[in-house]
């Protein structure tokens, strides 16, 4: 009683107090009858945990941690495990690529040993039987063009092999056109200096250049037998490149006027050239023939006794050639022409009035071109103009060259011929004109 009595005069409890209460009656009262066989079971005690973690919040939190740590600590060994998986994988396949990079370096060097040793075989020419052999190279042919023809001729077996040496050796750039006899038996320098030299070329053509051949004549003979394009030989014509070169070049006289640079200069022979020729190479195989002949000291003394100039002495060769039936001949006609040259003018005479030279470069009206036929003026014409034309109308022989340093010595001032080539001779107009009728030009 007195306790109750305490009791109601205490104070009520407060809302925590209460609550504190009520758990401790509920844990007090709370029982579970559960068997020792099933208290390890995993579910039960995920289920226990799960019901202290509702009766408990902070072991809930932790129970939460717990398992987040755990989590991360799994996928860390995962992680691990995967690394060191990787790991002994990029091991295994360093060690693959190695031994296949060293199988392919083996079979690398096998096979670039082998190659050096069939190429340098090849370029030494061993065990080739010697067997002499045609080969035809094109004209300005490539490294590549050599070496394919040479591998099909048989000369070399190792076209690569001859390619390299030829580059390192310098030599892929300077390979002559033509045909040459090459031996088997020869390596691979005695090749290259045989297909370079253009003396070891079988392709050879004789030409015979007559006598007053004109440069336009001569490029036709050139292009005829296969020696060079016509146009390109008549534009060489006009070079000055082997003015310097060559020293009979320097009796040029250069009036301004020169159809053909070279004309008189290309001296009449007869000369071997290589088919498909480089045209320069004709034009100095001609020049150097021409100061052999022109540049000996006999013909040096003649040439500064001369009242003409060297030039001037080859322009009136040309015309004397070009007038003169025969040899004979032109020792008179040379005679007239220096008479009218020197003397001329106290008869009236001041032109030469040759017909070689009233269509030089050509020969004939017919042989000018259609369509500059009709106005077509040469300047070279001595029928229009007084004195040598501007410079030779052909190339002539040493007869002709010699004829006008050597004139016969006489009255003439007119000459002619028949059909036949019978010359008359005039020292006036008059007998001139009865010399016309007789050969049969009136």
């Amino acid at each position: 009683m007195n306790e109750n009595r305490e009791n109601r005069n205490a104070p009520p409890p407060s809302d925590e107090e209460l609550s504190r209460r009520l758990r401790e009656k509920r844990v007090n009262s709370f029982s579970l009858n559960i068997a020792e066989d099933d208290f390890a079971a995993p579910e039960e005690a995920e289920e226990s945990a799960s019901i202290s973690s509702y009766s408990d919040p902070s072991v809930a939190k932790a129970q939460t941690a717990q398992a987040t740590r755990s989590e991360k600590q799994a996928k860390k060994r995962a992680a691990k495990a995967h690394k060191a998986r990787n790991k002994q994988k990029r091991k295994a396949n360093q060690r693959f690529f190695r031994v296949a990079w060293l199988v392919m370096a083996v079979l690398l060097s096998l096979v670039a040993a082998r190659y050096a040793v069939d190429g340098i075989n090849d370029m030494l020419a061993t065990g080739r039987e010697a067997v002499k052999v045609t080969v035809d190279l094109p004209v300005d042919p490539t490294n590549e063009e050599v070496a394919e023809i040479l591998k099909e001729k048989g000369v070399i077996q190792e076209k690569s092999f001859f390619q390299l040496y030829a580059r390192f050796t310098n030599s892929s750039e300077y390979y002559s056109n033509g045909t040459f006899e090459l031996d088997t038996s020869m390596d691979y320098q005695a090749i290259i200096n045989a297909l370079q030299r253009t003396s070891n070329r079988l392709d050879t053509v004789k030409v015979m250049i007559p006598e007053g051949t004109s440069v336009m004549q001569l490029a036709a003979l050139l292009e005829e037998n296969g020696v060079c394009s016509a146009n390109d030989f008549l534009e060489a014509c006009n070079t000055t490149e082997l003015d310097e070169s060559y020293d009979v070049l320097s009796y040029i006289e250069d009036r301004g006027e020169r159809y053909y640079h070279l004309e008189g200069y290309l001296f009449p022979d007869t000369y071997e050239f290589y088919q498909n020729d480089d045209v320069m190479n004709v034009l100095m195989k001609l020049v150097n023939n021409c100061g052999k002949k022109l540049l000996t000291d006999e013909m040096q003394e003649q040439f500064e006794a001369s009242s003409l100039t060297a030039d001037e002495v080859i322009t009136l060769a040309s015309i004397i050639q070009m007038e003169a039936a025969n040899t004979e001949d032109m020792y008179m006609v040379s005679s007239v022409l220096h008479n009218r040259l020197e003397n001329g003018s106290l008869y009236d005479i001041y032109t030469l009035d040759c017909d070689s030279t009233t269509y030089y470069p050509y020969w004939k009206r017919d042989e000018i071109p259609e369509s500059e036929r009709d106005s077509f003026v040469s300047s070279y014409n001595t029928y229009n103009n007084r004195g040598l034309p501007p410079g030779p109308i052909c190339n002539p022989g040493l007869d002709a060259i010699q004829a006008a340093l050597n004139p016969e010595s006489t009255n003439y001032y007119y000459f002619c011929h028949d059909a036949d080539g019978n010359a008359y001779y005039a020292s006036t107009a008059a007998e001139h004109e009865q010399n016309l009728v007789e050969a049969g030009l009136r």
